[in-house]
């Protein structure tokens, strides 16, 4: 309680400032992001890099520099760095590599002597090769009193490496595991199984420990362990939404806990899509991050720290060459009482570090104003139907803004996978709240789709309807529920309000109460974070629907 307090006072002096982007890292995030000392952050290279990213003023400006000879070259690919932790007991350093791609005897474990450009000294095994810990590994965590490291790896499968000698020995836990996906419902085919993995951890409160991974299904999954990291309990799904994409726990100094991740989800299945490898990922366009004060029994924020560049561009798959490309992926280091440093984003022209004060995820409201900002804040793009480069379709911009408003139209163009265009806004997440919308039914448009929803999801998914928690369905003549809404050629602003724990939400007409109220469609334990707009034609529609502004205000 005592932080919100705090943030209404701020909130009362000045609005606090929205993430900014700092630098770019050096390597995919997810690793090799480290606070050195009080005055120095890196973010080191991967395979055969030769400079690391440094940072002397608490992450503010940054500057290229060489690699020690000392270092030992990585195994790992180049677009990885290896995770680099400053062990809390010994006050050395400790390097893992994200999978130990090399087959010498002088590959492994490395711990320093002397500081981080000191000597590099290989952990070996009696037989004096070097230890290398298996599977994909993220960064280490000390827990009971920092007695024991324990690190997150996955291979078909969650599972933690665990050494109660500082690194020296290491045991490997049980292995956990979330359900293959499979085909129905909407989708026509299988996403990639590669089951659970990516896995974050953290320490909670009554001592135990808490694993969120990835996986091939519409939510994380999760774990817990009594016994500091050696057995865990049956995975399960947890509360976060989100599809093959990584997530991050960080514990703040104060005892807050801070997640970041992707809370979006991909486009339904196609019937070319098996199962057995990569095929497109269409839900990497941001990333997102939430604050608890009472060890993730409730969260705020689920806000967008940003929007990918890229995401409308024609040869968006292909640019710059065809690695992993878009925002997901994180590691977090803090800077102050209520700021930290974090990296996000797959490929050279993607990846970022940025700074968040964390107060902004506690925020009630936010606004659009079209005109003025354009698309700057929406996701409107539409995919063209053809996999290129690596699991990417390239796009086009989809709806934009004309004459001061965002068009919504069903374009003629058969490259597309989808012809209908959509536009998604993100919020500040709320059990309640109001969403106003400056919105015109253009005469001669199909009519308006709207959903209240608590993850993003692509504009041209025609899917939304069945996984939203509040829609509403607009005719082409402005009827909802046999009742005049809306006025073709008319602007008027439309609100929606809706409170969780009541299971319905009304909807007003210039701040007018109307007879409308829509139910509570799927249960919403995060609270509604974004509105979803998309034009329901069945042919061409070249005359839609307009969006001129749209604000929320959420409790």
């Amino acid at each position: 309680m005592k932080y919100l307090v705090a943030i209404a006072i701020c909130s009362a002096a000045h609005a606090v400032e929205a993430p900014r982007i700092v630098a770019t890292p050096p390597a995919d995030a997810g690793r090799g992001l480290i606070r050195v000392s009080q005055h120095e952050i890196r973010h080191y290279p991967g395979k055969n890099g030769k400079q690391f990213l440094q940072s002397l003023d608490n992450g503010e400006t940054w500057r290229l520099v060489d690699l020690p000879k000392s270092y030992p070259n990585a195994t790992c690919l180049t677009k990885e760095s290896p995770a680099i932790a400053k062990n809390p007991v010994t006050k050395e350093f400790i390097r893992f590599e994200p999978l130990y791609r090399g087959k010498s005897p002088t590959d492994g474990i490395y711990t320093t002597t002397g500081g981080i450009d000191g000597k590099w000294n290989l952990v070996t095994d009696h037989d004096g090769d070097g230890v290398k810990i298996g599977g994909i590994l993220r960064s280490p965590l000390w827990v009971n009193q920092n007695k024991r490291i324990v690190i997150p790896g996955h291979g078909g499968g969650c599972w933690t490496w665990y050494s109660d000698d500082q690194g020296q020995t290491w045991n490997r836990s049980n292995k956990v595991q979330s359900p293959a996906h499979k085909p129905g419902g909407v989708h026509k085919g299988t996403r990639w199984n590669h089951g659970m993995v990516e896995a974050t951890i953290t320490v909670l409160k009554n001592k135990k420990l808490w694993l969120v991974a990835r996986t091939a299904q519409d939510q994380h999954y999760q774990s817990f362990s009594s016994d500091y990291g050696k057995t865990w309990s049956e995975a399960e799904p947890s509360r976060f939404w989100g599809t093959i994409t990584m997530p991050t726990f960080h514990r703040m100094t104060d005892g807050r806990l801070l997640f970041l991740w992707s809370n979006t989800t991909a486009l339904p299945e196609v019937e070319t899509a098996t199962g057995r490898g990569e095929d497109v990922f269409t839900n990497r366009d941001t990333i997102h991050a939430a604050i608890s004060e009472d060890d993730g029994k409730t969260w705020s924020g689920f806000r967008e720290l940003i929007l990918d560049e890229h995401r409308n561009n024609l040869n968006y798959a292909v640019t710059s060459g065809s690695n992993d490309r878009g925002k997901h992926q994180s590691e977090v280091v803090q800077l102050d009482d209520n700021r930290v440093l974090f990296s996000c984003g797959q490929h050279p022209i993607h990846r970022r570090l940025m700074i968040m004060d964390v107060r902004w995820l506690y925020e009630k409201k936010r606004g659009s104003d079209l005109a003025k900002d354009g698309t700057r804040d929406w996701s409107t793009h539409q995919y063209i139907n053809k996999i290129v480069g690596h699991c990417g379709y390239n796009r086009k911009p989809g709806a934009q803004v004309n004459e001061g408003a965002l068009q919504v139209l069903r374009v003629d163009d058969k490259s597309l996978t989808n012809e209908n265009q959509g536009a998604v806004w993100n919020f500040p997440t709320g059990q309640a709240g109001t969403v106003h919308t400056k919105i015109r039914l253009e005469k001669g448009g199909a009519g308006i789709q709207l959903c209240l929803t608590d993850r993003w999801f692509n504009p041209t998914d025609a899917t939304v309807d069945q996984f939203a928690n509040y829609v509403l369905s607009i005719d082409a003549n402005g009827m909802c529920q046999d009742k005049q809404l809306l006025t073709p050629g008319k602007s008027a602003t439309l609100s929606v309000q809706w409170n969780v724990s009541e299971k319905s939400a009304t909807i007003l007409i210039g701040g007018k109460r109307t007879t409308i109220s829509i139910p509570l469609k799927n249960p919403c334990p995060n609270g509604i974070s974004y509105i979803h707009f998309y034009n329901p034609a069945t042919e061409t529609d070249l005359n839609g629907f307009s969006i001129f502004k749209a604000q929320a205000q959420v409790k």
